[in-house]
């Protein structure tokens, strides 16, 4: 909005005229001009997708949530799928808490056709349990063969999310994103699906996958992941949401007694 230089009055003969306006001018055409930019900005802070962009540089950012997940000593993780095939085991969601240097508890969804299924896993340094429908008790499993990544990984510095975050390419700073009423920046980048695929399982190895990182502009951690590419054969591009909560909560990760 451009400041206007001054109000001229339009009864040149009339000079008791002439003063009134420009007392407008000088002292009440600036209060409102300072409310209507008081006001603007309230709207812009209210908006649904936050509003701005961030200022800083959106490589430094990944690398500052990459440092301070590397160094967190927890976090919970969770996740969700969308438009995920109708056929074969996909990964409907998940959530658990991860714990340095690659230990994570918690559950993983599935879906085998149209039957639904929750399995509840435990992974320690690269070994994972996990408790079947139907059974008492954890059994050391492969992740492939059920269909997903060792959620483990998750927090691995060198296979992890983290890793994840610094290697991607055409990094671009995106505008702000309203997460559950909090304000995040978001940085977009690409990456290799091979990387991707340590963490999630992915139909080709070969192609890239759009990321989306939502991070907190107060303390610089990842709160959200968006990744879209093909994760499972068919054509079509699915996508993996991942939140990121509880930071350095207390947590203890060992494994199931057999």
């Amino acid at each position: 909005m451009n400041r206007p230089a001054g109000v001229v009055g339009h009864g040149a003969r009339k000079g008791w005229q002439t003063a009134v306006m420009r007392h407008v001018a000088r002292r009440i055409l600036p209060a409102a001009l300072v409310a209507a930019t008081l006001a603007l900005t309230a709207c812009s802070d209210d908006d649904g997708d936050g509003g701005g962009t961030p200022d800083g540089d959106p490589q430094a950012q990944l690398e500052t949530a990459a440092d301070l997940l590397n160094e967190a000593s927890s976090v919970t993780f969770t996740l969700e799928g969308e438009d995920l095939p109708d056929d074969g085991t996909v990964v409907v969601g998940g959530e658990g808490v991860a714990v340095p240097p690659s230990s994570f508890e918690g559950e993983i969804r599935i879906r085998a056709g149209a039957l639904p299924a929750t399995i509840q896993v435990v992974s320690v340094d690269g070994k994972l349990w996990a408790q079947l429908p139907l059974t008492s008790g954890f059994d050391e499993v492969d992740a492939e063969e059920l269909g997903f990544g060792d959620p483990g990984l998750l927090i691995d510095p060198d296979h992890g999310v983290s890793q994840l975050l610094t290697s991607g390419s055409d990094i671009t700073a995106g505008e702000q994103v309203r997460v559950d009423g909090d304000v995040y920046d978001q940085v977009e980048s690409v990456l290799p699906g091979e990387l991707v695929g340590e963490v999630l399982t992915i139909a080709d190895p070969s192609a890239e996958v759009q990321a989306v990182w939502a991070l907190d502009s107060e303390t610089g951690q990842l709160r959200q992941a968006t990744l879209t590419g093909p994760f499972y054969d068919g054509g079509d591009e699915q996508t993996y949401t991942v939140r990121l909560d509880k930071y350095d909560e207390p947590a203890e990760i060992s494994a199931p007694e057999s």
